[in-house]
């Protein structure tokens, strides 16, 4: 084999060679089109779920378990004095005797107030109590869900998502059964010489629509910006002073299967 036929050999082994890695990799460069195409079906295939932020009540978050243990020891001071067990007494005439019943089968729980209205907007009467609970030495929201005729503690049974917690208007002590007892607890005196509380006093505590009630200021209060007035109705409103005009108002998403805070009132009187 002479010089001239190893060069030809070598020129066509190289350029067969070349070719095979031209096709090779036109066969792995996508499109424009196809790559926009997969990058579509990738987002409808994986939509982003936005996970809620949820409340822990504070009688059961480890980082303020000596606050509340602190204030188990005052309501517990309350509660020997007997001022529960004459509110409890008192307002458990009122009720049905379905409902009844429950408190009579819970001998646990001390009934210190209650309001009705649609709170799961199922059309429904459904129950919202103030509670105080001897075991656990701390008060409890408990809602009655009259289609599935279930009770619910709020925190623990039925979750609840502060949309307001990133706002810069809203400030708070604690979550809504920790902020009750601290004004039942500033409010000894006059629970002993009354057999009332802030709670029952001029229905504070109430299931209503906020943008008609005269006690709530849309504008001075803090408001989420993903509610509308029209969206206000079945609202769950639990005043937290009885001074000022203080409420924490939450409504039940029923698509979502939690209770959403969307309006704070703090020192508007």
């Amino acid at each position: 084999m002479n010089l001239q036929t190893i060069f030809l050999y070598f020129l066509l082994f190289g350029f067969a060679s070349c070719q095979q890695t031209i096709q090779s990799n036109s066969q792995n460069i996508p499109t424009k089109d196809s790559a926009v195409n997969n990058q579509n079906r990738q987002v409808a295939e994986s939509p982003r779920i936005v996970k809620p932020l949820l409340d822990t009540s504070t009688y059961a978050n480890p980082r303020t378990e000596e606050t509340a243990n602190q204030q188990r020891q005052q309501l517990v001071k309350l509660a020997d004095e007997g001022l529960f067990e004459k509110l409890h007494l008192k307002l458990l005439k009122d009720l049905a005797e379905n409902q009844k019943n429950y408190f009579e089968s819970h001998t646990n729980l001390d009934l210190l107030a209650h309001t009705n209205g649609d709170i799961f907007g199922n059309k429904e009467n459904d129950v919202a109590y103030v509670v105080y609970d001897k075991e656990k030495h701390q008060i409890e929201i408990i809602l009655f869900d009259q289609q599935s005729k279930r009770f619910k503690t709020l925190y623990r049974d039925v979750h609840v998502s502060n949309l307001l917690q990133q706002s810069d208007c809203y400030y708070t002590n604690g979550t809504i059964d920790y902020s009750i007892a601290a004004e039942l607890i500033y409010q000894e005196d006059y629970i002993r010489s009354s057999q009332s509380n802030y709670l029952i006093d001029d229905k504070a505590f109430s299931i209503d629509d906020i943008s008609k009630n005269n006690n709530i200021d849309l504008k001075r209060g803090c408001l989420s910006k993903d509610f509308s007035k029209n969206s206000m109705a079945n609202t769950l409103c639990i005043p937290t002073s009885s001074v000022y005009a203080n409420y924490q108002c939450l409504k039940y998403n029923k698509t979502k299967e939690i209770f959403e805070i969307y309006f704070s009132q703090e020192f508007a009187d």
